[in-house]
């Protein structure tokens, strides 16, 4: 279904909701007391609402506009950034190239790999995509991003192009004080009687543990959905539970001592992270060198997600660019 109101309507929404009337309105957007009228009257006929009303001289929006009001002044404002983004990449003689990555909202690593990026490819500039996080694919599709850092298996070979970054373990997490602190490992079976926190994966399918691990071997008898892994990390931290993590998204708490990682079993788990952009990229196109740029920084020995091992291209598993 296309949308029936157009970018036109809900600027005329949020300049009337900011100056209270039509002539103000009108003047904020360098329009015509006529146009902004027209507009209006436009936008509620085609959605059947009113979107405003008038009391003692002034103009107010309805429930209806309030909401619409909210969506477009994030809309306008994200659309702003971006427009700032692409001028000053522009002035600066550089190509924005919007970077994501799946599951986790954790970039520790990025200061260093800009550092790089800088010197490796002074013509690209970066800028996050936070829709990434919980749809990598769908942000790659639509645009919202150029390059989606993901873990696990190549698919959809036909839209996607994917070059391997590196190995990263999954682990269990829990704090220095925790029982299962001192455990060898932290298997299904360790945690049967804890608390077990997870969090979303990813709001796409086919990126939940147990398709990519396997099932556990005992069931869990107390587990906690959070909203972010970024919750689930102050809860273990505070000795709370236990959690399940790619070892690098939990580096930092590692490396100051208030995290405490354990394999999941006698055998390691393990997953692979991956850079992937959109199947249309040419081969020297901004996003393919970006997520060159993230691969030979990792291979040169600085590995962007902290933990990766980093084996340069592997023609048995690499898709390629």
């Amino acid at each position: 279904m296309i949308p029936r109101l157009g970018m036109n309507h809900l600027t005329v929404l949020v300049a009337l909701a900011e100056t209270g009337g039509v002539t103000a309105a009108a003047r904020r957007l360098g329009l015509t007391q006529s146009a902004v009228s027209h507009r209006l009257r436009e936008a509620e006929r085609r959605v059947d609402v009113a979107l405003v009303q008038r009391t003692d001289g002034r103009v107010s929006l309805t429930a209806e506009g309030e909401r619409l009001r909210a969506f477009a002044a994030r809309m306008v404002d994200e659309l702003t950034r971006i427009e700032r983004d692409f001028a000053a990449a522009g002035a600066a003689g550089q190509t924005l190239v919007r970077l994501g990555q799946a599951t986790y909202s954790r970039y520790h690593w990025l200061p260093a790999f800009l550092d790089y990026l800088a010197g490796a490819e002074p013509g690209l500039t970066v800028d996050l995509s936070a829709r990434a996080a919980a749809q990598p694919f769908t942000a790659l599709l639509e645009g919202a991003a150029d390059v989606s850092t993901v873990y696990g298996r190549p698919r959809d070979g036909s839209r996607f192009r994917w070059l391997r970054l590196g190995t990263d373990p999954v682990v269990a997490a829990v704090a220095p004080g925790h029982p299962l602190a001192e455990a060898p490992f932290i298997d299904s079976r360790a945690m049967q009687d804890d608390r077990l926190f997870t969090y979303p994966l990813s709001g796409e399918p086919g990126f939940e543990w147990e398709v990519l691990i396997g099932a556990p071997e005992a069931p869990f008898r107390q587990v906690t959905a959070m909203p972010t892994p970024e919750a689930v990390i102050d809860l273990v931290r505070a000795g709370m539970g236990v959690g399940v993590f790619s070892r690098w998204a939990i580096q930092p708490e590692l490396s100051d001592g208030t995290l405490v990682a354990r394999e999941l079993g006698a055998e390691p788990v393990s997953l692979d992270w991956w850079a992937v952009l959109r199947e249309t990229e040419d081969a020297d196109s901004p996003a393919a060198r970006l997520a060159q740029a993230l691969a030979d920084w990792g291979a040169a020995g600085s590995a962007p997600l902290a933990t990766l091992s980093f084996t340069g291209r592997d023609p048995e598993r690499d898709e390629g660019l």
